[in-house]
């Protein structure tokens, strides 16, 4: 008797309970769940998660080198992130996939190069002071959404370049409210097939195209410079940029590129920021020693604490890929439609890669090889286009915080992971103490 194709699909173990109760545990207590599948099923296990449908968690080291090498048409990655659509937009780099993204990342990739990103960061440093100078001394405060503020500045400068105090502060006004507002709306189901009726697709829709009206203007005010050759940001290279036949990106892309890089390139750097201060106050030997090196401007200890936390403490938890057609994988045979997400955190505990991995220990960074299995900022050619500025930019804001301040250090609980949108943040938002001001050494 012949076998048909459907009955050949297979999928890894995973948890028999509805799919009602998986989603809720997943986006209720992401971490906790994850890690007890994990030691239940094994390195491959099946979720159902609305609104992805099938997901196929991977937390093998060599699965993930498998799915870097596999065909980018059939193990799509902006199809599994087709869901940032909404708000990101159709052309971002986000969620395209084939001659499309590579296209636009491309064009994009000259503003966060070593040379562009090093030229920026007098400009990081001043905008870091000027935040830093509003701190409170002697009183417990939550460092999360002073870092958003000191990142949303530092990103809307880089990315937009915009002279004037009123615009940019309408344009970090719209990417607060596209980012933040969200309301128990955006957890009923019918978005993608009621676009025009449900409340939270609405309520998108309009604080989208608020932005876009704010960005257009911005994109005209650039084109009338006289000095657009001479400018350095992300929003006038794109205006000078052309692929090799002369094509230029349209304005309906590059807002859609300007919001990718807004939302995004805030969000995970301000939150990596909390989860550094959270990981410090909590470690005092770790903590003066981070001291020690901002005072002798040893950035490279400086780098392997900013990479320590992003081991440690997973911005993004998860990379994903949704399989086009149905795909052989890691030994089974995988149906069209399933996502397949590589654990950043799983991946990040693992000690065959990172020995005794819920020590906190920088030094970890500053021996040979200890990068090989590090993906805070995904893999392949979809890595993230911002992951040397967001390095370079979380050295620079930990440099002048510990120059500047004394942390009151902490026996509390470590804070704990919770869901916002994409990111993982800490869920007392990184309450931190400043004992007192300090003078660099």
């Amino acid at each position: 008797m012949t076998t048909s194709t459907v009955s050949t699909r297979s999928l890894p173990p995973g948890p028999s309970s509805p799919k009602v109760v998986q989603t809720w545990r997943y986006w209720r207590e992401p971490s906790t769940y994850v890690r007890q599948c994990h030691a239940k099923y094994g390195d491959r296990f099946t979720l159902h998660v609305w609104p992805f449908g099938t997901v196929v968690f991977l937390a093998d080291r060599d699965d993930v080198k498998s799915l870097v090498r596999a065909d980018p048409e059939v193990f799509q990655a902006g199809a599994s992130n087709s869901f940032g659509a909404v708000v990101l937009g159709e052309k971002s780099v986000f969620v395209t996939d084939g001659e499309q993204h590579a296209r636009s990342r491309a064009l994009m990739m000259p503003a966060f190069h070593g040379k562009a990103v090093r030229d920026q960061v007098e400009l990081m440093r001043e905008i870091t002071a000027a935040n830093l100078a509003g701190w409170p001394v002697g009183r417990e405060f939550r460092a999360l959404p002073e870092m958003q503020a000191i990142s949303l500045e530092v990103i809307s400068r880089n990315v937009m370049g915009i002279d004037d105090p009123q615009l940019k502060a309408d344009v970090q006004l719209s990417v607060r409210e596209l980012v933040y507002n969200g309301s128990w709306f955006d957890l009923l189901p019918g978005q993608d097939r009621f676009p025009t009726l449900h409340p939270a697709a609405v309520r998108r829709r309009r604080l989208r195209a608020r932005s876009d009206a704010l960005l257009r203007w911005q994109i005209e005010a650039h084109r009338r410079d006289p000095h657009l050759d001479q400018r350095r940001d992300v929003l006038s290279m794109l205006l000078r940029a052309s692929t090799e036949d002369g094509t230029a990106m349209p304005d309906d892309e590059i807002c859609d590129q300007l919001i990718t890089l807004l939302l995004a390139g805030h969000e995970t750097t301000a939150t990596g920021l909390a989860w550094c201060l959270e990981r410090l106050v909590r470690n005092p030997e770790v903590l003066a020693t981070a001291q020690a090196a901002a005072d002798e401007d040893d950035d490279t200890y400086l780098d392997a604490v900013v990479k320590e936390t992003l081991r440690a403490r997973t911005v993004v938890p998860e990379i994903g890929r949704m399989l086009s057609r149905d795909a052989d994988f890691a030994g089974y045979r995988i149906p069209a439609g399933t996502h397949l997400w590589p654990s950043i955190e799983l991946l990040h505990e693992s000690p065959e890669s990172f020995p005794e991995p819920h020590e906190f220990r920088p030094e970890r960074f500053l021996e040979k090889g200890a990068m090989a299995d590090w993906i805070p900022f995904g893999i392949g050619n979809r890595r993230c286009l911002g992951a040397t500025f967001a390095q370079v930019e979380s050295r620079v804001v930990l440099k002048e915080l510990l120059r500047r301040f004394e942390f009151a250090t902490t026996d509390a609980p470590p804070e704990g992971p919770v869901r916002r949108h994409v990111t993982l943040v800490p869920d007392r938002e990184a309450t931190v103490t400043i004992r007192r001001l300090r003078t660099a050494a």
